[in-house]
């Protein structure tokens, strides 16, 4: 079987982007509004990709959002809505705020996928925990998500801690760079784009 097959895409769209003050989805890295660039990048692996959201109000329909199934502040809703949609598929999430998810990374991670483990992500910055955003989740994370989800629990990073995931060292230790804030924007588009 294929390492791309019965993948699904998951992009999460992010918060209120209250430090950033804008849209982080619509933040050009790479000459189109981020959700967009990784909405076409996901589609050369998945079967089909979704935008993570609360609210669709102002997410194009051609980025197919998908809503939150719970009232829950945590990447955690994203997942489990997913896969209440989908609970064959493996979902691969992706976080809108790293630039250097490119073709590459997500080719590399899907090549060193682990269909016995739950789920197969990288290794944080740090080099000891998992990146819990940017990760494929196998179909068998989905019960004990919801167990997770249901014992009261909200983090992603704790989950995957506790359970047997496949970790990967990145490629590129640029990966984990994330935007969050101007300043932030500032220094990665002048690092960048030097002519």
């Amino acid at each position: 079987m294929s390492n791309t097959a019965g993948i699904c895409g998951l992009i999460f769209l992010g918060g209120k982007s209250s430090r950033m003050g804008i849209n982080k989805g619509l933040l050009d890295f790479h000459g189109k509004p981020q959700r967009e660039f990784l909405f076409e990048l996901l589609n050369n692996f998945c079967d089909r990709v979704y935008s993570s959201c609360k609210q669709a109000d102002d997410i194009p329909v051609s980025l197919n959002p998908l809503l939150d199934a719970l009232e829950l502040e945590s990447p955690l809703n994203g997942i489990i809505s997913a896969f209440r949609l989908n609970p064959s598929a493996a979902w691969l999430t992706v976080p809108v705020d790293m630039p250097f998810i490119l073709d590459s990374t997500v080719a590399f991670l899907i090549r060193h996928r682990d269909t016995q483990k739950i789920a197969s992500c990288f290794y944080d910055s740090e080099g000891n925990d998992p990146e819990p955003l940017f990760t494929l989740w196998e179909p068998d994370a989905y019960p004990l998500l919801e167990a997770h989800y249901q014992a009261g629990y909200r983090g992603i990073k704790p989950f995957l801690q506790h359970h047997d995931i496949n970790l990967i060292t990145p490629p590129d230790v640029r990966l984990h760079q994330n935007i969050n804030s101007k300043d932030e924007l500032a220094a990665y588009l002048a690092r960048e784009r030097k002519p």
